[in-house]
């Protein structure tokens, strides 16, 4: 039998910390996973069809519809322990993930996802919370896309909380050291839930980062991400980002390059929609950007699509999803894929967001030969279209 020390060390994690649970207040769990079989038309190894548009800061990365378009296998799984000592409310937490990029195979292991400590109610800032370690941060993604926009993840220390008019303040400070030889430094500030309209919520995000070795670079971000719920009055919700960045900031919040040249610019607008009236319910998104590289040549890239959901019972639902990307390098041909997928699915529930999910699904993808081989696989070299299908497990707990 195979061990693999990195899967003992999490396990051992996990039981310590469960074990003390029985002299703290709480123990909470939570997780998310997906999996399944799948094959192709043509009968080569399954395959998925994602467009990269190979921008050196990722303005659409990986543009990928992803029901029917997922050939890999995820887990992450968490577990917080909460306790109050003297007033002051302590956590701890600690998630482990597993990432695998085909079906039986054993992948990456398990890996620290995150492992952090957060306190509140200090009497210097009794409304903050403090915390220090491997932490995912602020987080904002479009589900159809599985694409996190905002995503301060890392190891760092901040403070979040703080009250500023209708809103709240926060700062973190983050630590790369890449392969030891390209540490780099990265700050953000974070304000979030201020009154914009009826219904309706603004939220702030800067990034400052600093590349410390030779050919290290700095950069600037800021992005302003807008929540609207009952839009036009309805049932409706919208989510709106426009986003900057320079040098080695990415549009995300994150660490960008850290050697692209600070006069580089990116620019993102996303805007999603979420509904759900009645048995029908659904997400879209439309996309568009531009990135410089070091050499100042540009790439423009853009996405429209969207899921539909219709609830033909309690328990099964009719589930599709279709989706157009493109991106076109300065002086060069417009690389497009295009993406259409159905899945009759089981459910706990008819409407979008019930899960878990169990899907049967095809899907067929059709691209131009200037995006190239999107599947990676090698029976792909010379083709611009594939159809794909097979099963789907989708659960959040």
């Amino acid at each position: 039998m195979k061990f693999h020390v990195r899967t003992l060390l999490s396990s051992a994690a996990l039981l310590g910390l469960g074990a003390v649970s029985m002299s703290a207040q709480a123990l909470d769990y939570s997780g998310y996973f997906r999996g399944g079989p799948g094959a192709t038309k043509s009968g080569t190894a399954r395959a998925c069809y994602h467009l990269n548009d190979g921008a050196g800061n990722g303005i659409a990365r990986g543009l990928n519809y992803r029901l029917g378009n997922e050939c890999d296998i995820y887990g992450e799984f968490q577990i917080d322990q909460k306790y109050v000592k003297d007033g002051i409310e302590y956590s701890g937490t600690i998630m482990v993930n597993h990432y695998s990029n085909s079906t039986d195979q054993n992948g990456s292991g398990f890996n620290f996802e995150q492992l952090y400590a957060e306190a509140k109610g200090f009497d210097v800032m009794p409304e903050a919370s403090f915390w220090i370690g491997k932490a995912r941060g602020r987080r904002g993604d479009v589900h159809i896309v599985d694409w996190f926009f905002t995503d301060m993840k890392g190891v760092g220390a901040g403070v979040k909380g703080i009250g500023v008019g209708s809103g709240k303040l926060g700062f973190a400070w983050y630590k790369t050291d890449g392969d030891q030889t390209k540490p780099g430094n990265r700050l953000n500030v974070e304000v979030l839930g201020l009154n914009s309209n009826e219904n309706g919520k603004a939220n702030l995000f800067f990034t400052a980062t600093k590349g410390q070795f030779d050919g290290g670079t700095g950069g600037f971000g800021a992005s302003l991400r807008h929540d609207q719920s009952k839009l036009f009055g309805t049932g409706l919700s919208n989510t709106l980002w426009l986003q900057v960045a320079t040098g080695s900031a990415s549009l995300e919040s994150n660490f960008g390059d850290l050697t692209r040249k600070s006069s580089a610019k990116s620019l993102r607008i996303v805007e999603s929609i979420n509904w759900q009236s009645g048995a029908f319910g659904g997400q879209a998104i439309a996309l568009l950007g531009s990135s410089e590289d070091n050499d100042g040549k540009k790439t423009t890239a853009s996405t429209l699509g969207g899921r539909v959901s219709y609830g033909v019972s309690k328990n099964f639902k009719l589930v599709a999803e279709a989706g157009v990307s493109q991106y076109k390098p300065e002086g060069g041909e417009t690389a497009r894929l295009t993406k259409v997928t159905i899945a009759p699915t089981l459910s706990i529930n008819s409407d979008f967001w019930s899960r878990p999910e169990l899907r049967l699904y095809v899907t067929h993808g059709k691209w131009n030969k200037a995006a190239g081989n999107v599947t990676g696989q090698a029976g792909f070299a010379d083709k611009t279209s594939g159809t794909s299908y097979g099963a789907q497990v989708e659960w959040w707990f």
